[in-house]
Formats: structure tokens, sequence, C-alpha cells
């Protein structure tokens, strides 16, 4: 079977993609799907916290973690920065574990480190990899104010690469701001993709990936 998979970035960091990427990979799971997980490189402490929670959502051993996210700096910065201590991102190890993953599955979520135009090393970013592996990406944007500029931004650069954007999803979604009550509609008239959401910030979610993959599912993603 021909794997199918969708690649999630966002507008920034701490946007809320790795608990979309989970809230997806759950939402395949309960459906029966095989799902593979992928981070293909992290930074910051001493493990992923967005590595395991792709593993608990996938419901993939421990013994998985190491094939979920084959790269891990221990500096919370971009991957071209922390190499300059820790050596460089090894591009042949990650396309090696890439194809071990879609390999191991029906469905693989991939999940991107920071935004599309991060360094991943000197003139390579995230936005060559989603190129490379040929992926439907999905954006996740904040809800807030300045969040049609990033949108729009990233949208763009996608784009102007002819890599398919399967949609954006507003997430955090507070409702508190007369930005956030009108950012919905605005990208659904500037924006020729699917918009979907907004989802809104539960704290819930972190501890039970069921309730966020009903409430995922409820937006209507199609992918």
């Amino acid at each position: 079977m021909k794997t199918e998979g969708l690649f999630i970035t966002g507008t920034d960091t701490g946007i809320g993609k790795s608990l979309v990427a989970a809230g997806l990979a759950r939402m395949l799971v309960n459906k029966g799907v095989s799902v593979g997980v992928f981070k293909p490189v992290a930074s910051g402490g001493n493990i992923s916290e967005d590595g395991k929670l792709l593993q608990k959502a996938a419901k993939k051993p421990d013994s998985a973690y190491d094939e979920i996210v084959p790269i891990h700096y221990k500096q919370p910065v971009a991957p071209y920065v922390a190499a300059w201590k820790e050596g460089k991102v090894d591009l042949s190890k990650v396309e090696e574990a890439y194809e071990k993953a879609k390999a191991s599955c029906d469905f693989l979520i991939v999940e991107g480190v920071g935004g599309v135009m991060v360094p991943i090393s000197q003139g390579f970013y995230v936005a060559d990899w989603i190129k490379k592996w040929d992926m439907p990406t999905l954006v996740v944007v904040g809800a807030g104010l300045g969040t049609i500029n990033h949108t729009l931004l990233t949208v763009e650069a996608l784009q102007r690469r002819k890599i398919k954007v399967a949609g954006i999803l507003v997430n955090s979604y507070r409702g508190k701001t007369a930005a956030e009550r009108t950012n919905v509609r605005a990208f659904k008239k500037l924006l020729k993709v699917p918009v979907y959401g907004p989802l809104m910030r539960n704290p819930r979610y972190l501890k039970d990936l069921d309730l966020l993959a009903k409430d995922l599912r409820d937006l209507g993603l199609k992918f």
C-alpha cells in the first residue's frame, strides 16, 4: 500500500503544531489506521517533549522514540545554530530514518521544527524537506493579532516552492480580542486554501488526546 502522509508546520515555534500533529495521529489511530509519526530534528533539553507526545499519540512503545526523533540538540535554538557547537545535522541519517518511518505505516505524520524557513544547515531549510518528500502541508497558525502577516508569508513561501498547502488550522482560540474574533473570516477571504478552526485553547488536551482528536475531527479536517 502506498504510504500517504501529511507534514505539520507552523508560523512560529510554540504555535501548537506538536499538539495538532499528536491530535491528528490519535484521530487516525482511533480510526484503525496504521499511523507513523516522525520529527526529523528537535532541539532543547535532553529529550524532545514533542517527540514523546507524538510517540504517545500514535501509541508507539518507548523503544520507538529514537526512530521518531533521529536527531536531537540540547540547545533550544534553530538546528543550524545548535550545530555550531553540537555538530551538523546529518541529512543522510534523517533521510534514512524518514524512509524507514514511511515504510512502517500506511499514513505518516511529520512534524517540522519551528516554521518553514527555519535553517537546518547552510542553504537547507525545513521547506526543503517538505519539497523533497512531496508532502501536503497543514499550517498551524495563531488566533490573535499578527497572525495574518505570519500566515500569509508562510503560505506564500510554500506555494512559491510548489508545495501543496492542505490548509491552515487556527489554533489556541480564546475569542477575547477583536483580532481573534475576525481572523478566521479574514483568512477565508484572503486565502485560496482550506481554513480550519478555530480550535479552542484547552489545557486538557495534553492529558486527553482522545478529546483533542474528537475536537479536530469535528473541525472537518480533510487530508
